[in-house]
């Protein structure tokens, strides 16, 4: 029961809508938060029943934790805290490095994410920024169900304030919620499905790819990542806002970055966030000098590959970002980055930061070391024969050809790489030069145009749900 799938947007998510904001109009605020609370834990145990017991170890213990900090035993409680939550980490994460066979036995979709938002609440009762947490408000801060396996990763400032969520919801906020909604499950639905189909299919024939064909899997898959987990991110905070709360923004147009330090500043904000708070400053972040600083960015990254996967591509993954970032950092030391850079060198910088990104990303897909380095052999081979059609057909949107055949064009021989080009064109575009979806929510008119393209993309949403794949960061 996933956001895209009928079970979810025809029964659960109208039906806990219903019931939530009756409780709301009859003044149960307390009982209404609860009932989201009860909702939030269903939903979890339907989607990840294996999860359950990490899930409920980890709210358990942590709640009693916070508690303790409360009271005034912070410094022991909050290492002992860290503690557990690392090691409950480690053991339903990374227990499969060690013992490969119990990998399904202790899977635990989404412990990245609560885990963070778990002792990002610690900290904030340690300094005192929390200073009283009833249960209610620890339990909803926890499961909130639209952010609780994929993010974006909460902190307590992020809800608390927000108190019992808003009295109600007006109509314009409801619209802009269900095209934000829609808007998200297209990039999932139709994108991030039709790209993964051909990066699935490029690492499946790693020893067969030349040049040109690697290039478009490191392509597929750099864009795949994007709409994938920027999609689900869309849906969430469209869900929540039909809740009456807000969540931070955790996507900001990435791809559009100059430089590997606004890259971040756009993906994944509250991992980044989380990680600066946390880690970077609490290690000294630049207070220290530059060499301390220096190693305090490869530790930052260190973490984040290893966040992110059990596995040495994903140690691999974090230090190149680590080791660009350091690269950066060296450099805007010594030669102050000048906002006043022409249009060349501002969009070759876009350029150089992409590229590198898509190459660490190989070894964030890639199933080892030696299969990452096929596929980077491939490409230096430069070698550009006839693009494999089995690769081609996988860019093969239905809709789409249908309009083909419709304007007898799929009597050219090579109608079906000129589709897959143009997709590939029109998302790069789209990357590069379009809104966030976010804003595009916040600030397109209300229309007839609008509501026709909801419309549109959401019955052509409804109508793929049955080859959807799951979400890739649901597994980190």
């Amino acid at each position: 029961m996933s956001f895209n799938s009928f079970g979810f947007i025809l029964v659960f998510l109208p039906v806990t809508l219903l019931i939530y904001w009756m409780l709301k109009k009859k003044g149960q605020n307390g009982v209404s938060v609860w009932f989201l609370v009860l909702a939030s834990v269903f939903f979890y145990c339907v989607n990840f029943p294996k999860g359950i017991v990490p899930f409920a170890l980890s709210l358990i213990v942590n709640y009693l934790l916070a508690q303790r900090i409360l009271l005034g035993c912070r410094k022991t409680f909050l290492t002992a805290g860290i503690v557990f939550n690392v090691i409950l980490l480690c053991i339903f994460k990374y227990s499969i490095l060690i013992f490969p066979d119990v990998g399904n036995i202790l899977s635990a979709p989404g412990i990245s994410f609560y885990t963070f938002a778990q002792i990002a609440l610690l900290c904030e009762c340690s300094v005192g920024t929390v200073r009283e947490l009833s249960a209610g408000e620890y339990a909803f801060l926890m499961t909130f169900f639209p952010k609780i396996t994929q993010g974006p990763i909460t902190q307590p400032g992020d809800i608390l304030p927000q108190g019992k969520g808003r009295d109600r919801v007006d109509a314009e906020t409801i619209y802009r919620s269900i095209l934000l909604f829609t808007i998200g499950c297209f990039k999932k639905v139709i994108i991030a499905d039709t790209l993964g189909a051909a990066a699935d299919y490029g690492f499946s024939n790693l020893e067969s790819m030349h040049s040109g064909e690697a290039l478009i899997i490191m392509l597929s898959y750099t864009l795949q990542l994007y709409f994938d987990f920027s999609g689900y991110c869309d849906m969430a905070t469209a869900v929540a806002a039909l809740f009456g709360f807000e969540l931070p923004l955790n996507f900001d147009s990435p791809y559009k970055a100059h430089n590997i330090a606004e890259f971040w500043k756009r993906w994944h904000m509250s991992l980044t966030r989380f990680l600066t708070k946390y880690i970077y400053i609490p290690l000294g972040g630049n207070r220290r000098g530059l060499r301390r600083t220096c190693i305090n960015i490869l530790i930052v990254f260190l973490i984040s590959g290893i966040w992110h996967g059990a596995g040495i591509t994903f140690v691999i993954w974090g230090m190149m970002h680590g080791l660009l970032m350091l690269i950066y950092r060296l450099y805007s030391t010594y030669k102050k980055p000048s906002d006043k850079s022409n249009v060349v060198i501002k969009g070759l910088s876009v350029i150089l930061t992409f590229l590198y990104v898509n190459a660490a990303w190989v070894f964030f897909r890639a199933p080892g070391i030696k299969d990452a380095v096929s596929l980077f052999r491939s490409v230096a081979d430069m070698w550009f024969p006839r693009l494999n059609y089995g690769l081609a057909k996988c860019f093969n949107i239905e809709e789409l050809w249908y309009v083909i055949k419709v304007l007898h064009l799929d009597g050219y021989s090579n109608s079906i790489y000129i589709l897959m080009f143009v997709i590939l064109a029109s998302l790069l575009a789209v990357v590069f030069f379009a809104p966030n979806s976010v804003d595009i929510s916040k600030k397109c008119k209300i229309s007839w145009g609008t509501s026709i393209l909801i419309i549109v993309l959401g019955v052509w949403c409804l109508l793929s749900f049955e080859g959807v794949a799951t979400y890739l960061y649901v597994n980190f």
